[in-house]
């Protein structure tokens, strides 16, 4: 009985999300880049802030990418917040103000107790213009991602949240299935939107009014800030909506580097969850609830097929078959995911890939349980940055 319960808690929880993601893919491909009627005279002024620590290797790239972007320069200021790096980010971004003046300014933390969430706020307080632009300095924009952003922000909308691509996206298995990963997030960024549910947002892709960030007080210190200001932004009732504008994100190396990655990602949603949650008034707190709650169901759908096999024998044909026929289904959907969206012919080498899907979903519920194991016996997670 207690397991029947579990399996039709989960059942609901995946028939949700298959709504709003398909709602998300049909919106997706009918809608891909619009053409965009906006003349430079009805661009507003913006701010692109962007913390950095650490990353003297990659802030280059991202900086060109703002720079190189086809939004006018006169209507734009990039801020560097830097951060109280050992490296020679510092450096690098003074020499970016010494070629850009008065375009690129760089600031630095002496002291600063806040985290990321500090640098931001740090960014927003000394921004000149209304519309904030959030950038991580590890990430690349389009080029046409700021008009993009403004043509939604002029059309009336004042918190937006971007859409995400993966840079190297088939040199390994993990990075290809990050990449995955990361548009099946975007469909569920696009389904919310359709079906009237805040997006959530991606701190490395966050367009917001500078007026609407002080009124929720800002960004606050957590290891993940971004889905805690998403959390208050949906209490507070604030309409957030996504623009078609891409941002590049860096993939894990290595298993170990993802792990880590996703320990603190599902701790922070873990601590947002217990932070916010009561029992839902309206469907949008029950949508933001059941965002956060998604790693949590992930790792509880893998605990109870390996409970049914402990517990009984005859449960053991059961989990052997839900096993395979999750592994074979992932596999089909990827590949049709593939060929239909992508239009790409399928080699051996996305095959075998494919295989890898369930093996993907296996490792984000390891990193949920060991979220979990850290929360309940107060073990610090600390921030892990990528290897460049």
């Amino acid at each position: 009985m207690f397991y029947a319960s579990v399996e039709a808690v989960l059942l609901i929880f995946f028939l949700y999300w298959s709504v709003v993601i398909a709602n998300g893919a049909y919106r997706h491909l009918k809608c891909r880049k619009r053409s965009l009627n906006i003349s430079a005279t009805d661009l507003p002024r913006i701010s692109v802030i962007i913390p950095a620590r650490n990353e003297e290797k990659s802030l280059p790239s991202s900086l060109d990418s703002v720079l190189k972007s086809d939004y006018p320069k006169e209507r734009m200021e990039v801020l560097i917040v830097e951060d109280g790096s050992e490296d020679k980010t510092y450096e690098v971004a003074k020499n970016y103000e010494k070629l850009y003046p008065g375009l690129v300014k760089v600031y630095k933390l002496e002291s600063n107790a806040e985290g990321k969430a500090g640098a931001l706020n740090f960014g927003a307080t000394v921004a000149s213009n209304d519309v904030l632009v959030f950038v991580d300095a590890d990430t690349q924009i389009e080029r046409d991602y700021l008009k993009r952003a403004a043509y939604r922000y002029v059309s009336g909308n004042r918190v937006l949240v971007g859409l995400t691509g993966v840079k190297k996206r088939r040199k390994s298995w993990l990075s290809f299935m990050v990449s995955l990963e990361s548009d099946l997030t975007n469909y569920i960024i696009r389904g919310s939107e359709s079906l009237n549910l805040p997006s959530p947002t991606v701190g490395y892709s966050l367009v917001i009014e500078k007026k609407i960030l002080e009124k929720i007080g800002g960004f606050r210190k957590s290891l993940t800030e971004d889905v805690e200001l998403w959390a208050r932004l949906v209490r507070a009732k604030i309409k957030i909506r996504s623009f078609e504008g891409i941002v590049y994100i860096e993939p894990p190396a290595t298993i170990t580097d993802f792990l880590k990655q996703r320990l603190r990602w599902y701790k922070g949603y873990i601590d947002t969850l217990e932070d916010y949650f009561h029992f839902p008034k309206d469907r949008k707190t029950f949508h933001m609830e059941m965002y956060l709650a998604m790693p949590l169901f992930g790792a509880l759908s893998m605990l109870i097929s390996i409970g049914f096999s402990l517990l009984k024998s005859l449960y053991l044909l059961y989990s052997i078959a839900g096993f395979t026929l999750d592994y074979v289904g992932v596999a089909v959907i990827i590949l049709l995911y593939i060929k239909y969206f992508y239009r790409e012919n399928i080699d051996f080498l996305k095959v075998k890939y494919s295989m890898f899907g369930y093996v993907y979903f296996i490792l984000m519920s390891l990193s949920t349980i060991g979220a979990l194991f850290s929360k309940v016996f107060g073990i610090e997670i600390k921030w892990h940055r990528k290897p460049r």
